[in-house]
């Protein structure tokens, strides 16, 4: 019985080891930038989205990272590609990428939500997007993600999904920076 807990308490403080070694070791991809550039995402022809959707998205991206950036003092400066200069000196990071789903909510979807328990207060508007993380210096992408959201119940709008795309992108450079 002794030996039983004694293994069991050295199996806890192994795994605390082992947890907190990786929390340490955790890579910061983003922790030398100064400034953001945010390019306008492309809407490809095969995907059923208006062509003003990547232009929406620069704009919900741009306002995120700056609602992160003010919080959380990740980033000097956060624009959009083509409305300001960033200083020379500044490490910068460029952000692109595309839009890859657009879909409206359907009053058949929420009907059918209806029926389950809860099922009322999710969307069934949905919006996604490749990001491509690029060092603008040396034009090599850092990292890649691919975000696809939802809306959710009073807000079931393809708007409000790409908003909260937008904002789990932000969460993401707040992640690899911090």
């Amino acid at each position: 019985m002794k030996m039983k807990r004694l293994l069991g308490i050295l199996g806890v403080v192994v795994m605390i080891f082992a947890f907190s070694s990786m929390a340490v070791s955790k890579e910061l991809l983003f922790g030398d930038y100064n400034a953001v550039v945010v390019q306008e995402f492309e809407v490809p022809s095969h995907v059923p989205a208006p062509d003003m959707s990547g232009d929406q998205l620069t704009e919900n991206i741009v306002y995120q990272i700056r609602r992160y950036a003010q919080r959380y003092g990740i980033f000097e400066i956060i624009i959009k590609e083509g409305s300001a200069k960033v200083p020379a000196d500044k490490k910068t990071l460029l952000i692109r990428g595309e839009v890859t789903e657009y879909t409206r909510p359907t009053v058949g979807g929420r009907i059918g939500r209806s029926f389950i328990p809860f099922g009322e207060h999710t969307g069934t508007a949905y919006f996604a997007a490749n990001y491509q993380f690029i060092d603008q210096a040396t034009g090599q992408v850092i990292h890649k993600e691919f975000l696809r959201t939802s809306s959710t119940g009073d807000n079931d709008t393809v708007d409000y999904a790409m908003l909260r795309n937008a904002e789990a992108a932000a969460k993401i450079m707040y992640r690899l920076e911090k």
